[in-house]
């Protein structure tokens, strides 16, 4: 891990550098050093999503209430990152219409969870 903090120094660092004379360039050194941080991550997240199925198998009927959660919470790390690379690259507008989109895809995500509620409130009620 220690090495990937490393790297993503050195590619902000460089790309600070860059900016000034290349923006273009250094844009790329960023998207690299994501790039690079996001491929390092891939072990560590396939053991949290074997992590999480592991514990949703134990849970009786958790399915229904935890993976919409963890759909939205996936959405909304993916629309940040997405969104932060856009600003850096000067497009702003960009960066807003994917916010919104992300929102639009985490609410779809959570409908099942939000039909879920609206049953067993109408069967409190009832």
């Amino acid at each position: 891990m220690i090495t990937l903090i490393g790297a993503a120094l050195a590619a902000a660092v460089l790309a600070l550098v860059l900016k000034k004379d290349s923006p273009a360039l250094a844009l790329m050194v960023a998207v690299a050093g994501v790039l690079v941080l996001m491929t390092g991550l891939i072990e560590p997240a396939g053991q949290l999503i074997h992590a999480a199925k592991r514990l949703l198998s134990e849970l009786d009927g958790a399915e229904t209430i935890y993976v919409p959660i963890i759909k939205a919470v996936g959405i909304a790390a993916a629309v940040r990152i997405a969104g932060a690379v856009c600003q850096d690259a000067g497009q702003a507008a960009l960066a807003a219409q994917l916010e919104l989109a992300g929102t639009a895809a985490a609410i779809v995500v959570c409908l099942p969870l939000l039909t879920e509620v609206l049953e067993l409130v109408n069967r409190m009620i009832a």
